[in-house]
Parts: C-alpha cells; structure tokens; sequence
C-alpha cells in the first residue's frame, strides 16, 4: 500500500518536473541574452547569423533572441517573415504598443517588458511573456520568457 502511494507521488512530481521543463525559465532567458550580448560585441555578424538561422546556441525550447539594428529593423529573428519589420512598432495580440518600450532599451542595463505572444509551434494562443531586453553597440536585443 505504501509502495503504491509513494509511486503515486513520485509520478505525480516527475510530470511536473517535465512540464516544468516544456518551457525556459527567467534565469535561462536572461543567460541566453548574456550570449548575445558577449556574441554581439565580439562578432555582430556572425551572432545575427546564428540567430537567424536558430543556432542551438540561441534556441531553447520557446526561448529565442531578436535583435533590431541601430536603424530601428529587426535584423536577428529565427522567423525570416520578422526580419525587417521596424521593432518599435510591435504590438501584441491585445494590441498594447510593447514596441515602444523596447526602443527605450539603454546601453548595458536590463529590463523587463510584458506583452502576449504566441509561443513558438502550431498552438497560436498569446500567452504572457516577459523580455529582458538591452542595448548593446546600436542593437536592441531581447529574450522573452513565459513566467
């Protein structure tokens, strides 16, 4: 009888240990802008690149960068159709302009900005999100995370 509960449990906390793994956390997202800030001032190119083309190294489950360059266009975005846009002017699924306060990003400090997005995949339901977001040498960068 015992052996059956502590089972029980042990199933009960593994699938929420799993699920919990479905997504990255705050403390991963923020590590991964850490990458591409380092990425960005050694090499702005290839960072973009590896970016874009959805290099491991900055792509995590649903965690992924962007990157607007110093014209205002995203220039780093693992979907190609994003590529271009002017960042400032994005809007979430409720139609909050959190565009404007990405463009507000300072050299060499982090912040957070809220907004609702779709998580990477097939399910296109917005979801909150949180970005860490910075400026580093002219680009504006962000990550954003499910809290």
């Amino acid at each position: 009888m015992i052996r059956i509960i502590l089972s029980g449990v042990a199933s009960v906390l593994f699938a929420q240990a799993a699920a919990a793994q479905q997504y990255g956390s705050a403390s991963e997202a923020r590590a991964m802008l850490e990458r591409v800030v380092a990425g960005i001032k050694a090499d702005p190119a290839a960072t973009i690149e590896q970016i874009n083309k959805s290099d491991p190294k900055f792509s995590d489950r649903d965690l992924y960068p962007t990157c607007a360059g110093p014209d205002g266009k995203m220039v780093a975005n693992p979907n190609p159709a994003r590529l271009g846009i002017v960042q400032k002017d994005s809007k979430d699924a409720s139609g909050k302009p959190y565009g404007e306060e990405l463009a507000r990003a300072q050299e060499g400090v982090v912040s957070e900005v809220s907004y609702l997005s779709p998580r990477p995949g097939a399910d296109k339901t917005p979801v909150s999100k949180i970005a860490f977001v910075t400026k580093v040498a002219g680009y504006i960068c962000l990550v954003g995370y499910s809290p």
